[in-house]
């Protein structure tokens, strides 16, 4: 490898690389583990501290009910999409077996419930569908109704402490606060630009948005706001001018985790399959680390844990990196 091909850093460090037998399509922290979803269908287990493969299940082969997430760990189990995007399985994380296998793609795991999109209309999901992680039977669904009782179309989604979020398309712009004790969503603020990621953590709303939609040739650089739970008032907006957002090779991600937002994705000013990945400091909304790879695009394969990130590369390999 020549010297241009090395990764390079700035405030970010490798603290660990675990060698991976196929290329990645997920990653997830819990359970005392990390979890690597391969695009073959193959679930791995990986030890965080000695960065080992300890287990592995076999979800099916490409053709055969193929693993396509997401993978999602919570309510004692990891739930991991397959079926081309019909079927979730449910793990042991201990015995590593299928105990559970249903219709649907459970896309968080929050509160004992199982969170889907669902009730399609003109093919735009209108609420969530809502699973109880322990004996998987259907609860009602939860909508997004407005103060004239009028259910609105949804987005990406994030749960707190106490109500789910979502936005919508750029022509709508509203992100919502829905209640989890139930009653009328409110729109709590505007945002310019199409939603890219949401994520609920750290004491903040953290969306991430493009000035173009996706695939555009345009302008994709993005931009990450912070915004008060209670308010919806936006605290903080980071331009991300390093990470292609919305460009043809798609694939970025934010995850929130040790008191920072992580974003990966392909690198704007470098060669398709460049990849970078940004950590954002969650108190005053700056890019406090980067991590660059000429040779490796992230496929926004990453995952966060209160030591730092996880996130995988088309080596293939996934890397432990922590704040320098």
């Amino acid at each position: 490898m020549s010297r241009d091909d090395r990764p390079v850093a700035s405030g970010l460090a490798v603290a660990g690389r675990v060698a991976l037998p196929g290329p990645a399509a997920a990653v997830a922290v819990g359970a005392g583990a990390v979890w690597v979803l391969l695009e073959q269908g193959t679930l791995l287990r990986v030890n965080p501290d000695r960065y080992q493969v300890t287990g592995r299940v076999e979800l099916g082969a490409p053709g055969q009910g193929m693993a396509v997430g997401p993978l999602t760990v919570g309510a004692g189990a990891v739930w991991v999409g397959t079926g081309d995007g019909r079927v979730t399985a449910r793990v042991d994380p201990v015995d590593l077996r299928v105990t559970a296998r249903f219709g649907g793609l459970a896309v968080v795991v929050a509160h004992g419930v199982l969170w889907s999109y669902c009730c399609l209309r003109r093919d735009k999901p209108m609420g969530f569908g809502r699973l109880d992680a322990r004996t998987l039977r259907p609860r009602p669904p939860l909508w997004v109704t407005d103060a004239s009782g009028r259910r609105q179309p949804v987005g990406p989604l994030a749960v707190g402490t106490d109500a789910v979020w979502t936005t919508q398309a750029p022509t709508d712009q509203r992100l919502w606060r829905v209640p989890l004790a139930g009653g009328p969503a409110r729109a709590v603020a505007r945002v310019a630009g199409f939603p890219y990621g949401l994520e609920v953590g750290s004491g903040a709303v953290w969306l991430l948005t493009g000035t173009d939609v996706p695939g555009s040739l345009h302008d994709r650089t993005g931009r990450l706001r912070r915004l008060d739970q209670r308010t919806g008032e936006v605290t903080a907006a980071t331009p991300l001018a390093d990470l292609d957002v919305g460009g043809v090779n798609g694939g970025v991600r934010l995850v929130v985790g040790g008191g920072a937002v992580w974003l990966a994705g392909p690198y704007a000013h470098g060669l398709d399959l460049g990849g970078i990945l940004l950590r954002v400091d969650s108190a005053s909304g700056r890019v406090t680390g980067w991590f660059r790879d000429s040779r490796s695009f992230f496929h926004g394969v990453v995952a966060a844990d209160p030591r730092g990130a996880w996130v995988a590369t088309a080596v293939p390999e996934l890397l432990r990196l922590t704040a320098a």
